[in-house]
């Protein structure tokens, strides 16, 4: 199931489940190789624990999500989500976030959660645009393994958690 939609400039932009055949590309770029998430995401899929997607702009990845059905407090949420930077600013990332939203729709969940860094000032306008709030909640970490800002001294020790709710419209 993908969803195909042409951008401003009228590349053709889809978004659908990852398949084996895309790991080599998701591999090779990867924000943070060294985590290895692509590798990660498709194997929770596999165990039926989420859903891993990929965004194309012209049939060229670009980009991937994961949708995770396992974390009892946030879910589902969404994680790991990027977009190659020369493809962004061009709609592949909202279609990305948009699809996998309808997945945890279709799911059966009336809402859906994310954790991001406080300090990730280019995610949290992205996130309000987009229609999450804020929950006043915040997820601690000890140690983060993945940081979401360019700067390690910047990293905070807890992300905020923001939640959408699906059923409006």
């Amino acid at each position: 199931m993908g969803s195909t939609r042409p951008t401003s400039g009228q590349q053709r932009v889809s978004a659908r489940r990852a398949v084996a055949d895309d790991l080599e590309t998701l591999e090779s770029g990867e924000p943070r190789p060294e985590l290895e998430l692509a590798r990660k995401r498709f194997d929770e899929q596999e165990q039926g624990t989420g859903i891993f997607a990929v965004v194309e702009v012209e049939g060229v990845i670009v980009g991937s999500g994961f949708l995770d059905f396992v974390d009892e407090e946030l879910t589902p949420e969404l994680k790991n989500l990027w977009v190659h930077e020369k493809a962004r600013r061009q709609g592949a990332g909202r279609l990305l976030w948009r699809w996998l939203e309808a997945r945890a729709q279709e799911a059966g969940y009336s809402q859906v959660y994310l954790a991001v860094d406080p300090n990730n000032e280019k995610a949290i306008p992205l996130f309000l645009n987009l229609g999450y709030s804020p929950t006043g909640h915040h997820l601690f970490m000890e140690d983060p393994d993945e940081h979401q800002v360019t700067d390690p001294s910047q990293v905070s020790s807890h992300y905020a958690i923001f939640r959408k709710s699906l059923l409006a419209g």
